[in-house]
């Protein structure tokens, strides 16, 4: 079979972490990206819900980006 290298950066910290998770379930970091890989060709899409902002929040991101912002004090909340 032929292959291809796939390559991600990431924190030394996560990767640590994310090997001894994999270990425990039998697997390795190559093993496991192929799997997800996998089920985003299988499903069409990320492999679990991400969560979306609704339009309200959308909204509140793009004018934030826009630098349209107003004051909001606890007592508004």
């Amino acid at each position: 079979m032929l292959t291809a290298d796939v390559r991600s950066r990431v924190e030394p910290e996560l990767k640590r972490e994310a090997e001894a998770v994999l270990k425990a379930s039998g697997l390795d970091v190559s093993t496991a990206i192929r799997l997800f890989l996998r089920s985003v060709v299988e499903t069409g899409g990320l492999p679990m819900a991400m969560p979306r902002p609704n339009p309200e929040t959308l909204a509140a991101i793009k004018a934030a980006r826009a630098g349209d912002t107003t004051e909001t004090t606890l007592d508004d909340l």
